[in-house]
């Protein structure tokens, strides 16, 4: 029950900190001071252990200030909406998401070009829709061409808040997308997304649809393949969650 406990205090801690404006360094050097108090209160257990709670709290509270990014001219999401034509150098973050018509590419970005030829620094993720072929795998430096834009919201949806939690503050629709080099990025994730597309390879040769793109979707998270009534399926029976993992 401990780690239930821990738990519910450090999510306490994060919902406080959205609420309030305190800075990582406030919410770090409270932890610091609570569980100093602690150990000095040491021989009181039922003390020590609710000033322990209170430090993981204060914990939470600093995950999520440090979490939330700094919208200024050194972020990318700064210039979304400004209706003017950029051009943006940054790598190919993590794997592609193959669509029908599209494919999603989440993009580092490490500098923006204006119109008028200047340029500067920047930091953050951007989501580029870009054309279905060819698809550009991982680790790839592009130069990318088009409008920011703030990622949408609804009454029934906020797109912008799902993709915040993937650290994405950005897109761009209609973008053009052209390769300056492949191979970069983390060896480790090369293998990876290596060994996954092995493992898809070999459940497309063995299992016809839709069961191959049935436990794709339960064994690798990529559910690209399932049709669209089948999905529905899941949906309307709430057993989306089997093929929402992660791959």
């Amino acid at each position: 029950m401990l780690i239930v406990y821990l738990s519910i205090c450090w999510f306490i801690g994060i919902a406080l900190a959205s609420q309030l404006t305190w800075d990582a360094a406030f919410w770090g050097g409270l932890a610091t001071a609570v569980f100093i108090i602690g150990l000095i209160l040491r021989r009181w257990s039922q003390v020590v252990w609710l000033l322990f709670g209170l430090g993981v709290l204060c914990l939470g509270g600093a995950r999520y200030t440090v979490a939330v990014p700094i919208i200024d001219e050194n972020h990318i999401a700064f210039y979304n909406d400004t209706g003017a034509t950029v051009g943006l150098l940054g790598q190919v973050a993590k794997e592609p998401d193959v669509r029908d018509t599209y494919v999603n590419l989440t993009v580092a970005v490490e500098r923006i070009a204006f119109h008028d030829g200047s340029s500067q620094p920047v930091t953050g993720n951007v989501l580029i829709l870009a054309p279905r072929f060819p698809v550009i795998p991982y680790g790839t430096n592009v130069a990318v061409n088009g409008r920011l834009a703030t990622p949408p919201e609804d009454q029934d949806f906020s797109y912008k808040d799902y993709l915040a939690r993937k650290d994405v503050h950005s897109m761009m629709v209609r973008a053009q997308v052209d390769v300056l080099a492949t191979g970069q990025g983390s060896p480790i994730y090369h293998a990876i997304y290596a060994v996954k597309q092995r493992a898809q390879d070999s459940i497309n040769q063995l299992i016809p649809n839709p069961e191959s793109a049935l436990l794709s979707g339960i064994l690798l998270g990529d559910d690209n393949g399932i049709a669209p009534d089948l999905a529905e399926d899941f949906r309307v029976t709430g057993m989306t969650h089997i093929i929402a993992i992660s791959g």
